[in-house]
């Protein structure tokens, strides 16, 4: 499996440091994709109904859920990053630390997959999961992680919005406090 995983590293790896254009848009996309997810919430949020912000709420539930179980995993599992075993080219400078799995590709995954257990944004979830494995394999591309840790993401991903989407019912009472003091928090800052 890891022959795989450096092999596919290798292929994907080789064209980063080709072309001043390609290394742009691949240093971009590994660094910014997240915002694009949170800036998609953020619209759903403040431009959406009740129904909408219930939604955001579980999507960051899952995607939390994503990132807390990628800290379990990286509690008992090292694997190092490619450029700790001197291989590929490096893109972006990174700390030394495990690299399965990915807590961007995570992070993006687990919003798009939690985004697609409702009808409301199951098409912006289609898009939001092409943009999740785009940002995840620039990660490759710059040299961050292997391929492997975008597919051990995916499978994070899968379990935590899986999760969360089935016991999303169990969370209302939760989301209704979460609203209450929203919408109190407006109301003393447009009477202020």
């Amino acid at each position: 499996m890891e022959t795989l995983n450096y092999g596919l590293f290798s292929y994907i790896n080789r064209f980063a440091g080709v072309n001043p254009v390609l290394d742009k848009v691949g240093v971009a996309s590994a660094s910014y994709m997240p915002l694009v997810f949170v800036l998609w919430a953020a619209y759903l949020w403040f431009t959406g109904t009740e129904r909408e912000r219930n939604i955001v709420l579980i999507v960051a539930y899952a995607a939390i859920t994503g990132l807390l179980i990628n800290y379990a995993i990286t509690k008992m599992y090292f694997h190092p990053r490619p450029f700790m075993l001197h291989m590929g080219r490096l893109l972006i400078p990174h700390s030394q630390e495990t690299s399965f799995p990915s807590d961007h590709a995570t992070f993006m995954l687990s919003v798009a997959l939690a985004a697609s257990c409702f009808r409301r944004t199951r098409a912006a979830a289609g898009v939001l999961f092409v943009l999740g494995l785009v940002g995840g394999l620039s990660r490759v591309f710059c040299g961050l992680h292997f391929p492997l840790d975008i597919a051990g993401s995916l499978g994070v991903a899968l379990v935590s919005s899986a999760t969360i989407c089935v016991l999303g019912h169990m969370l209302g009472k939760v989301n209704r406090r979460v609203l209450e003091m929203y919408d109190t928090m407006l109301r003393r800052l447009g009477s202020g």
